[in-house]
């Protein structure tokens, strides 16, 4: 009964930050125009470059253009939804500099819950619309069977590519516990996911699929769900057990994150140091 009662307080308390975040975004009916405009611009250009390339040489390691397109608009949709709530981590830097974390110590709830959730960044649906457009677009030209079970199923492939997406920059911010440097890790984090999500990993070299699939699990972000989904890549297995396993690599990804992050934060010592 605790348990569900600590749940519920969360829970509660995120919907409270999330309208807060909404609230705080209307008042800036300009900004939201300019976010409309520039984020999917970007991934646009990226998928129309795609385009091109498949237009001069037939493929991508075996992958046609509709099948590019489930690929990268899934990578674009988990993209968005890790902007939406874990985009805090490239900036964990500036609050172990400043000192940001004392007022997160002094309240009776996770610190880590409290440092991604009290500036949740609603600018992130506008990273979503255009993975949702190209997703549903590829999922048209490879004829996807779009049912109860399949839609569930990736529902739970999001979460787990999200989780994945979250743990890397929670692992990346803790490191500021301990160089103490306010380094802004989102170009060069990003820049990684996008030559790794975006695109079929097979195209790498066997060594860096290894580490891409088992160490740093950013294979399971959309290669190894979409290769099972659509049939192809030589994933054999069942379509559910690959989104199983991605829901799972995303769980693992962020217990360790947050393990590295109740280690770090032992580092931490406040505004006066």
């Amino acid at each position: 009964m605790r348990k569900i009662k600590q749940i519920l307080f969360y829970l509660d308390v995120s919907l409270t930050y999330i309208k807060q975040a909404f609230l705080t975004v209307i008042e800036y009916p300009a900004s939201i125009i300019g976010w409309l405009i520039s984020n999917p611009i970007q991934f646009i250009v990226g998928f129309a470059t795609i385009r091109f390339v498949v237009q001069q040489f037939g493929h991508i390691n075996g992958w046609d253009y509709g099948q590019l397109a489930v690929l990268y608009g899934l990578s674009v949709i988990s993209h968005g939804l890790s902007m939406i709530f874990f985009v805090q981590g490239w900036f964990m830097g500036f609050y172990v500099i400043e000192g940001d974390f004392d007022r997160f110590l002094t309240r009776p709830m996770s610190v880590l819950y409290q440092f991604f959730f009290t500036r949740v960044n609603v600018f992130g649906v506008t990273d979503l619309l255009p993975g949702i457009i190209v997703f549903a677009y590829g999922l048209h030209k490879t004829h996807f069977v779009c049912n109860f079970a399949n839609i569930l199923c990736i529902i739970v492939m999001l979460t787990g590519a999200t989780l994945i997406r979250g743990g890397v920059y929670i692992i990346l911010g803790t490191s500021s516990f301990f160089t103490r440097s306010c380094n802004d890790f989102g170009q060069y984090t990003q820049e990684i996911f996008d030559k790794t999500t975006m695109y079929p990993i097979s195209m790498y070299p066997e060594s860096l699929q290894f580490i891409l699939t088992y160490i740093i699990p950013i294979g399971w972000v959309s290669f190894y769900p979409v290769s099972s989904m659509l049939g192809i890549g030589g994933i054999s297995a069942p379509f559910g057990k690959i989104v199983a396993l991605t829901l799972v690599a995303g769980i693992l990804v962020m217990i360790v994150a947050g393990a590295f992050f109740t280690f770090g934060l032992k580092r931490y010592e406040s505004a006066g140091n």
